[in-house]
């Protein structure tokens, strides 16, 4: 009787687990999460790449023209210069010291619209105990290239892109970012729904317990 105890209680145990998380959660488990930076980072350069279409093959003679000089309009400056590098343009910076006097073949402005980030869910993997973080950036983009000279306007648009994704909450401090604003934020507590889960998840825990207990004591 003992033995079948036993069997019944693992075997209830194991219906009481939750699903498999998600694919997007198991990646986030392992140890490559990526920081907010690095995800804001990628994300600009995603846009800068799709921008950079409207171009066409180089080399090219490109002028960029920074709308504002918050810090996401500088990264997003890296980003295409990076991009318009990698295919064989050379860049240009508005106002440097080096930037051609002469025509250009375009000119590029461009300004980081927002940079929104959220950890908008706190939760645990049921049966490992395991507790995540949920976490959402949204980056909005507007760019303006003109053809150069005469002023063709070859593209004048405003991008927006997402990720979304969840980490372990014990590399919140690695993931946060306090180096700007848009890459730190602080998680939403659990609230009602997070204590509530855990009572029921003890409460089915004792109740299986018991079960094994009744069971074995015959």
């Amino acid at each position: 009787m003992r033995r079948i105890g036993l069997v019944l209680f693992l075997g209830l145990l194991w219906s009481a687990l939750p699903p498999a998380a998600p694919a997007r959660a198991a990646e986030a488990v392992s140890d490559t999460v990526p920081s907010n930076l690095w995800l804001t980072r990628s994300l600009l350069s995603d846009l800068a790449a799709r921008y950079a279409d409207v171009l066409g093959p180089g080399p090219r003679k490109v002028l960029l023209a920074p709308l504002d000089a918050e810090p996401g309009t500088e990264l997003l400056r890296t980003a295409i210069s990076e991009v318009l590098l990698d295919r064989g343009n050379t860049v240009y910076l508005a106002g440097d010291e080096d930037a051609p006097t002469g025509p250009v073949d375009a000119r590029w402005s461009f300004r980081v619209v927002g940079v929104e980030l959220s950890y908008p869910e706190v939760g645990r993997t049921l049966g490992l105990w395991r507790s995540w973080i949920a976490r959402r950036i949204t980056v909005t983009v507007q760019s303006v290239i003109t053809e150069e000279p005469g002023g063709r306007l070859l593209l004048d648009e405003e991008k927006e892109v997402k990720v979304a994704d969840r980490f372990p909450a014990g590399d919140f401090e690695r993931v946060d970012s306090p180096l700007y604003a848009f890459t730190t934020a602080e998680p939403v507590s659990g609230g009602w729904h997070g204590r509530l889960e855990e009572m029921v998840v003890l409460g089915t825990l004792a109740g299986l317990v018991a079960v094994y207990f009744a069971n074995t004591s015959d």
